[in-house]
């Protein structure tokens, strides 16, 4: 499950927890998608709801619909014609049997709403990958950790690495993060080259306490201490830690 996303003719999401049914798996994936783009790209909350009728490729074609309506550009001050944006606009509603383009959406549109160069980074993210496109899970997990965090009000500082996330503060134990994107079963754990770096971790850094972060599952509901015997007696702490996504759906 290392990669989540779509292409021309399939979705390719995960299922877990509260994601199960096909709107509740696209609002997940546009939600962490939303994490990581500028917010004229980002999908919003009305668009959102369009998840019970329409597939992600279709999503992202009807919101480059959206940013092309010409009727948005009756009073647009635009003095000159860009050929190379023209074409690619142009190329892409071809591909897309579009040519008419008659918006599939129920929104309305406004020119504040619109915009090519937004349809344009659009068109070049589906035109890169082929009419298709996937997030990183492992980033895009780690991403979506990191806001929770940095959102919480609580008294600490928070430093974001290459591979982790460091929590310090006064009031407890410095804390090591590892996030990884993965559905784990705590009947039936598999994880020994993660607990190793956890381990390794405590033996070469000041950190006490270092969590596995997981996505929270049907199979993977609660906290689990990990206790192994290089560490046996020692105030040191492993924890593997369920972490919902279910705010996605909010």
């Amino acid at each position: 499950m290392s990669k989540i996303g779509f292409d021309a003719k399939n979705e390719f999401l995960p299922s877990f927890d509260m994601f199960h049914s096909n709107v509740n798996k696209r609002v997940m994936f546009l939600k962490l998608f939303n994490q990581d783009v500028p917010s004229s790209m980002k999908f919003s909350k009305e668009e959102l709801k369009e998840c019970k009728k329409f597939t992600l490729i279709d999503m992202f074609i009807n919101k480059i619909l959206k940013n092309l309506q010409q009727t948005a550009y009756i009073k647009s001050p635009l003095v000159s014609v860009d050929a190379k944006l023209t074409n690619k606009i142009n190329s892409f509603l071809k591909e897309n049997n579009l040519n008419s383009i008659k918006a599939r959406f129920t929104l309305k549109n406004s020119l504040e709403e619109t915009s090519i160069e937004t349809a344009k980074k659009l068109i070049s993210l589906l035109e890169n990958c082929n009419y298709s496109f996937f997030l990183d899970g492992e980033k895009t997990f780690k991403s979506f950790v990191v806001g929770k965090i940095l959102r919480s009000k609580q008294q600490r500082e928070v430093f974001i690495n290459s591979d982790s996330i460091d929590i310090k503060s006064s009031e407890f134990a410095s804390t090591k993060i590892f996030t990884f994107w993965e559905l784990i079963n705590s009947k039936k754990l598999n994880i020994e080259e993660h607990i190793d770096k956890a381990v390794k971790c405590i033996k070469t850094l000041e950190f006490k306490q270092v969590y596995l972060v997981y996505p929270k599952n049907e199979n993977f509901n609660r906290h689990i201490q990990i206790k192994c015997e290089e560490l046996a007696g020692s105030e040191y702490m492993i924890k593997l830690i369920p972490y919902s996504m279910r705010s996605t759906l909010r």
